[in-house]
This record gives structure tokens, sequence and C-alpha cells, in this order.
């Protein structure tokens, strides 16, 4: 286990983190932010519902009666105007959020102003306001252009479905109808609310949203950093049944699997022209390894089988295949390797083994068959073949030796 954990963290595939906590977050982000997107757009309904509930409420403290005079017979003295005035005045102060409360009228098509709060001059100067003027003329942009007289005309309450630009700034507006005595429409008020009720309205949601688009992206990153590294650890686990599958528990060397995929690579990969291409083989063999197992013990036949393997692995070239076949029987394949080459190679095993031997308290020898082959003569059961006849020629003569592989 600590093998494999330790193999997955050195192998972590930093491209499949960030690809991983990159869909993540496509994911994490729509889970965050086509909720809020969709509750601000209905608390923007909220808010046009509220505009529409203040304009009626400021509607309904105005005369209707008084304010048809000041419609239908301009111009108005001015006492008359400061009476209708005064209650929407009122109402405005203990109002803040409101930024204009005014009335208007319609003649001809043709909307104009009748009362504003701003006209008192203290409490415009108190608010910072500019006031519209009693009949002054008022002229909706072109970009806004919609049926708000008409809805207003049929005693309907309209409001701006979006913050609106005029002279006086951007707002959210709503428009109320004034009714006169008999129910009828003597005009109708308006409430501007400016961005700043907004962004006040706003500021709270902005901070949870921030907040969860920040925690959205960090867990996108700790869950793809947990994915990789499970990705990771999946991949090393099929690594290490892979390598269990095509080594040899005991030498770590390949097993006959393994070697007949490694050779299948070697041969495939060499560089020498095929129609002269010479490979080698030599088949590794432990003397009387039956009579080590039986006088010595299995565990000391273990310990000569790995002594083995270790001679092995520091005796070849890059590209040599070694492989444990099994028992005692040992496998080296030479890849474009000629015969004198192959024999050189044998001779060097057997001068290694005998010096591993030499003052140890288990000493073992080998015998060693070596076969070659031009890849044009055959495949790999030719050269094997040709090695496993020369290693039973060997250990004819006496063992402790090698024989190469003669047609004779």
């Amino acid at each position: 286990m600590k093998r494999l954990a330790g193999y997955a963290r050195v192998r972590m595939n930093y491209r499949i983190v960030l690809g991983s906590t990159a869909l993540i977050a496509i994911v994490m982000l729509a889970i965050v932010v086509i909720p809020q997107t969709l509750s601000r757009s209905a608390r923007l309904e909220v808010m046009r519902e509220r505009v529409g509930e203040v304009s009626r409420l400021a509607a309904s403290v105005i005369d209707g009666d008084l304010h048809r005079r000041l419609v239908e017979e301009p111009p108005a003295p001015p006492e008359l105007r400061a009476a209708a005035l005064a209650p929407l005045l009122k109402l405005h102060r203990a109002w803040p959020a409101a930024k204009y409360l005014y009335t208007m009228g319609v003649r001809d098509s043709q909307p104009f102003f009748v009362l504003d709060t701003a006209q008192d001059s203290a409490f415009a100067s108190e608010r910072a306001l500019r006031p519209s003027q009693y009949l002054e003329p008022f002229t909706l942009r072109q970009e806004y252009a919609s049926n708000w007289l008409d809805e207003l005309a049929e005693g309907r309450t309209f409001v701006n479905p979006q913050f609106q630009m005029d002279d006086y700034g951007s707002f959210m507006t709503g428009h109320a109808p004034i009714l006169d005595s008999n129910g009828k429409v003597a005009g109708f008020v308006g409430v501007d609310f400016t961005t700043d009720y907004e962004i006040a309205e706003e500021s709270r949601f902005r901070h949870i949203e921030a907040a969860s688009i920040a925690g959205a992206l960090l867990l996108s990153l700790v869950l793809g950093v947990v994915y990789a590294r499970h990705h990771a650890n999946q991949q090393a686990e099929l690594l290490l049944h892979y390598e269990s599958a095509m080594r040899d528990s005991l030498t770590g060397l390949l097993n006959r699997r393994g070697a007949n995929a490694a050779i299948l690579a070697a041969v495939s990969n060499s560089t020498s022209d095929a129609d002269t291409r010479t490979h080698a083989c030599l088949l590794v063999d432990i003397d009387l390894f039956k009579t080590i197992n039986d006088t010595r013990g299995h565990a000391e036949g273990d310990a000569v089988i790995r002594r083995l393997a270790g001679v092995l692995r520091s005796g070849l070239r890059d590209g040599d295949v070694t492989a444990r076949l099994g028992g005692d029987e040992f496998l080296v394949f030479l890849p474009d390797c000629e015969i004198d080459a192959a024999e050189r190679i044998a001779a060097q095993l057997l001068g290694a083994v005998r010096e591993e031997s030499r003052g140890s308290s288990s000493p073992f020898e080998v015998t060693v068959g070596v076969g070659v082959a031009r890849a044009t003569e055959g495949g790999f059961d030719l050269l094997y073949h040709r090695a496993d006849h020369a290693l039973y020629e060997a250990k004819a003569s006496g063992r402790n030796r090698y024989a190469v592989y003669s047609a004779a």
C-alpha cells in the first residue's frame, strides 16, 4: 500500500488536475450562478412591486378633484398648488428612499409636470433635488417607449421594467393614477428610485454571491485534486497489477508472459536493417538446483535464485531482456547481437557467477545455452529452440560452461 501511495503521489498528472477542476468549476458555477441570477431577477420583480405599492400610496394622499383643477384649469394660483403639494411633501419628507416625488397630467397626448416636491425650495436644497416646473412638458426617451400612458389612463399602475435614464439620472419609476371623487383619472403620480436604492438592497446579496462563487471555485479545486489523486491511484494500481502479472514475484525479473511482450517490443524497436538483423538468446540454468534445495533447504534455494537474478541484471546491455521462466531456468534475450558478442556475454556471465560464489557459504554454478539467428531465418521460437539445444549440449558436456548452438 505504501508503494502504491508513493507511486500515485509521484505520478499525479497536473493536467488532469486542471482539466477536472475546470469541468467541476463549470458545473459548480452553474449551480451557484444560475440560481443567483434567477434570484436577482426575482428580487427586481419584488422591487418593482414595492415601487408600484409606493406609487399607489402616494396617489392616495392627493386630492383628486384639486389635482384635476390644476391639470384642466392652468395656470393655477400658487396658493392652490401649495395646498395640493402639502400632503405629497409631507409624505416625501418621511420617505428618504424615494428620490423624486411628483404628479403629471396629460393634454393632447403630451404629459407634463404638475406638482413636484422639489418645487419647495427648502426641501429641494435639503435633498439636493432639481425641480420640475408646473406645466413643464415631459418627453420619454425613444429607447424607453411603451404604452405607459394607456395603462395609466385605464386606471392601472405602471412600473418601469428596468432602471431608465433621463436628464435627472437613472431611476426605477412607478406611476399610479390619481382618482377624483367620481373615480375618474385626474392625472398620475410618479415616484423615482435611484440605483442607490438598488445598491443598498443588493449589497448583502453581492457579498453572498461573491462568497458563494469563491467557495465554489475553491471546492472545485479541492475536488479536482481529489479526482486527480484518485485517477493516479487507479493508474498506479492497474500498473501494479500489470507488473505483478508480468514479473516474477521472487526475483522481480520478467516472467514468461512479460518476456514475450518485452521481446516483441525489443525486436520492433531494433535499429538495424531487417535483412541483416541478428538476435541472440541465452538460456541460463542453475546446476544441480534440486540438490541445493534438498541439502540446504528451499529458503537457500530461493536465495540462490535471487543472487543469480542480481548477476543477470548487472551484466547486461541497455535493451536486453532478462526473465525467469520458472524454477531455476532464466532467459536473456539480446537484440541486435552477433554470435561473437553473444559468446562474450555468456563468458562474462559465467565469470560473474563464479565471482559471486567465490568465498560464499552457499556457492552455485550455472550452465548457459546460446542460440543465434538472423531475423530472416525465423522468429523467437527458433531462437529459443537453438538456445535450449545448446543448453542441453552444455549440460551433457559437464555443466558450469556455455555452449553455442550449431546446426552440425
